[in-house]
Parts: C-alpha cells; structure tokens; sequence
C-alpha cells in the first residue's frame, strides 16, 4: 500500500471550501503516478518502454462530506490484481484519524504506444508492485448499457488547457464536463467513469444527458456519435 500525505488546498476546492470532484480525481491519478515514480516504473520508464497506462474505468464512492480547504488528508492506494495487459487498483482518502472519505475501484490496460495495442505487463512491472486485498464492498467496473433517450445538454471544443501528457483530454476534464448536466445542489454518493475513446486537441465534445431514478446519466460524444465516456452519477437524496 503507498500513501501520500496532503493538505487541502485553495485551488482543490469548490465553492464551498471543500475538496472538489476534480480534486479527488487528481488526487487518485497523483498517488498511483506517485507509487509508480517511487518504484521505478514511472513517466520515464514507460517513456523508454513506448508503453503507457490508460485507466478503462472509475467507481467512486463519496461516504461523507469532503475535507475543507486546510485539512490533512491520506491519500492511498494499492493494485489487488494484474491479469495479462490489465491492473485492478484501488484508493481511499482518509483524515489523519483513518476516517474515510473516499473509496474507489478502478481498472487500468498498459498500451504500446507505438503500435496503440495492449500489451502484456513486462516482469520488471510486475516484480515491482505489492499486491494487496481488494476493497470490501460492492463494486462493478462492467460496461453500462446507456438509455435510449437521452438530451443534448451542451458541446465544448477540446482545447490545450484539457490535455495531460498522453495529449488527451485529462480524465479529471470528462467528469468535471459531466458534472455539469447535474442539476445545482444535487448532492453526489458515488460516481462511475468509463473511458471509451481519448479526446485530443481540437475535438468536439457533445454532452448528452438523462436523469433515471436516483441517477443522472451523462454521455460524452463526438460529432460521429462516437462514445468518449460515459458518467454515472448516484444521487443522495437524504
């Protein structure tokens, strides 16, 4: 299990001082990047590999308010599983206490960068990561099947203020850009994310949306309704 120890800053919070939605998703690609570095098989080994990781999908469940600005935090994860091209990891993030705020389930696929295949995880990889038990709990990383009516919400233009260092939209930006066909004050209790189809520079996003019970659904596409991400988002209503 790696840990990273942080503060909540200014610039990760939302309008009500608390740790934002983007925030946390930083936070969980930061601490996975940074037991990555500290091992050895970080940026600069999958630089000299051609290989990169490219996260498939997201399950994250809020378990009580955020932090606020200031407050210490423990941000953790651990892969439980590799199989063939693809690593199972999880996160939590908890107050000095061990109280948690967050838990999350994800799956990873390790690319060929130059051939845009999958790849099996090379010995050196797997010899470098600890395996520890998978989260308790109810978790499912499968496919979801969207509704057959949703409504066009709003579009946007992929600009390089999205990009991360694959040149593709940032994960963080997919979520962010879903979050807003919620309707505001709607309160968050967990958030699916599947990834489809990177975003580059330039693309046309299209943001279709659909509220179904306790769950608004949010559809990101291109002009050839092509499937970017899909968004999923449980709705607390207490």
């Amino acid at each position: 299990m790696y840990a990273l120890h942080s503060r909540v800053r200014y610039s990760e919070a939302d309008e009500k001082g608390r740790l934002s939605v983007s925030g946390i998703m930083n936070y969980l690609q930061d601490c996975c990047t940074m037991q990555a570095e500290d091992l050895g098989v970080g940026l600069s080994y999958l630089a000299e590999h051609h290989i990169g990781w490219f996260v498939t999908s997201y399950q994250i469940k809020l378990l009580k308010e955020m932090p606020m600005v200031g407050e210490s935090i423990v941000v953790k994860t651990w892969p439980y599983r590799f199989r063939g091209m693809l690593g199972y990891r999880n996160f939590t993030i908890e107050d000095q206490a061990g109280r948690v705020y967050v838990q999350a389930d994800s799956l990873w696929i390790l690319m060929d960068l130059d051939k845009l295949s999958p790849v099996r995880l090379p010995q050196e990889m797997l010899d470098a990561y600890t395996i520890d038990p998978q989260l308790e709990g109810e978790w499912n990383l499968r496919k979801r099947k969207l509704p057959d009516t949703m409504t066009r919400v709003y579009d946007f233009t992929v600009t390089k203020l999205h990009l991360d260092t694959n040149h593709h939209m940032n994960n963080a930006h997919y979520v962010e850009a879903a979050r807003e066909c919620l309707p505001r004050g709607q309160k968050i209790s967990q958030i699916y994310v599947e990834f489809r189809k990177s975003a580059v520079l330039s693309d046309q996003v299209i943001c279709y949306s659909v509220q179904e019970e306790n769950q608004r659904v949010v559809a990101l596409e291109n002009e050839e309704k092509e499937l970017f991400a899909v968004v999923e988002f449980t709705i607390n209503n207490k």
